[in-house]
């Protein structure tokens, strides 16, 4: 049985400058009625990216999916299909696409998949098999254009993008230089494979960079922006592939003009370098396809690992937002809206 009315996230007001939970409010609604063509889906799982915070500008500009004041949140999220009008799925087929941070959604067509479920786990699917392990390999092989011998610089590395794309240029056969705060994310990063790390926090990262690639960086996958891309800026090979999959340290800039001025930046010019901001669809589907079997068969046979940091329950939705800005994630964040088993909500 489907309850009447459900719990949803919706915009209270924009975000400007750093996040505050209150720009969002937990009210009580009825549960959304699908159209033709559509489905009811029982949330499990809502992802929490960096860009969550980014599309609460409420710019349509910076958003995915536009939404205002008054909508629902919109995420990733994964979940069971629970009323179907849609000829090619069925009630209790395992779906994940984008709808509202809410006990159910009805999900915005075009980014709807059904998933196989068996034998992976519903936080893989929004980590390996979703936006994110798919942005590490569309960074990497389609906007950066791996080549043999590359020496690759991640930063953000031990976040859920990043620690993907650490294990997608090691098992090419990449040198890596994963960069990230503190020891304990370094040790992470280690550990699923980096050859080098440095540790921004406490390290120069220019004068590491000149140490550890004295020849200079190939490729250089971005995902927090800033004075990290500028310390690589200073530090490129002769024909290095900026590929930037995040800008997450200029995210929470209040103003314009508090934003980052980037000084190096022509060394373009001189080393004949390119920067290529990208999102997952610019692939196109058959490249898409080819990625996704990629990294299910590294997950299959063990080669890729991913960590998820779970909050339990819709009702921390709103602060969790604020865990990846604080760094305190550890693995691909997410909430749990309800167990897979049960109606019970979390």
């Amino acid at each position: 049985m489907i309850e009447s009315h459900h719990r949803v996230w919706v915009v209270e007001r924009p975000v400007v400058g750093a996040y505050q939970p209150d720009c969002l409010r937990l009210v009580t609604a009825a549960v959304p009625a699908p159209g033709e063509g559509e489905l009811l889906v029982r949330t499990l799982l809502v992802s929490i990216d960096p860009t969550t915070r980014n599309w609460l500008t409420l710019d349509p500009a910076k958003q995915f999916i536009p939404f205002g004041v008054g909508d629902p949140v919109l995420s990733a999220n994964v979940g069971i299909v629970v009323e179907s009008r849609h000829p090619d799925y069925a009630v209790g087929d395992t779906v994940r696409g984008h709808w509202g941070i809410a006990d159910y959604g009805v999900p915005v067509p075009f980014t709807l998949e059904r998933l196989d479920a068996a034998g992976v786990a519903d936080e893989a699917q929004l980590s390996a098999f979703s936006h994110v392990g798919r942005a590490a390999a569309v960074g990497l092989l389609w906007a950066a254009g791996l080549q043999d011998g590359d020496d690759v610089v991640i930063s953000g590395a031990a976040g859920a993008t990043g620690s993907i794309a650490i294990q997608l240029a090691k098992h090419f056969g990449h040198r890596v230089i994963a960069i990230a705060g503190g020891p304990e994310k370094t040790a992470y990063c280690r550990s699923i494979g980096a050859d080098e790390t440095i540790d921004y926090r406490s390290e120069d990262v220019g004068v590491r960079l000149a140490e550890l690639v004295p020849d200079g960086v190939d490729v250089y996958f971005d995902n927090v922006g800033g004075p990290i891309l500028d310390a690589v800026l200073g530090h490129m090979a002769v024909g290095c592939r900026i590929a930037i999959c995040g800008v997450m340290s200029q995210y929470q800039v209040e103003r314009p003009e508090d934003a980052y001025g980037v000084r190096n930046l022509a060394n373009m010019l001189w080393k004949r370098a390119t920067i290529r901001g990208f999102v997952v669809p610019d692939a196109g589907p058959e490249l898409l396809a080819e990625y996704d079997a990629l990294l299910r068969g590294l997950y299959r046979s063990g080669s890729l690992r991913v960590r998820a940091h779970v909050v339990e329950g819709i009702e921390h939705a709103a602060d969790a937002i604020g865990i990846n800005y604080a760094g305190t994630n550890e693995g691909k964040l997410m909430v749990r809206i309800a167990d897979r088993g049960t109606r019970e909500p979390r």
